[in-house]
């Protein structure tokens, strides 16, 4: 261990609190498209929907079937600079627990 590692702090992002946090941040809103990133290209995987949490997941439903779902303890989600939506990645539960990273946009009221 160096010198420098004692005195460095856990990044809050990684901690159970802020994740959970993070989930029922996103869970308040509407969901107006989501958006799935491969390589360099965002894909609308859905439209019209919204959020759910439930036995410690996070459930994104859209067009009536739900397109994600991951554990919270697993999740990385940070909000997009416009307040707008957010970008999460985890494994997806839908999808055998492959690794995905898809990009919510919220309804926005007036």
């Amino acid at each position: 261990m160096s010198f420098f590692n004692i005195f460095k702090k856990k990044n809050r992002e990684d901690t159970a609190a802020f994740r959970l946090q993070m989930a029922n941040k996103i869970a308040v809103h509407r969901l107006r498209y989501i958006t799935e990133r491969i390589d360099d290209t965002d894909l609308i995987i859905g439209r019209d929907g919204g959020f759910n949490i439930r036995n410690g997941e996070l459930i994104v439903s859209a067009d009536n079937h739900v397109v994600f779902r991951c554990n919270i303890k697993e999740l990385q989600a940070s909000e997009l600079l416009s307040k707008e939506g957010a970008i999460l990645t985890a494994p997806d539960l839908e999808n055998d627990g492959r690794l995905r990273t898809v990009i919510v946009y919220y309804v926005y009221f007036r």
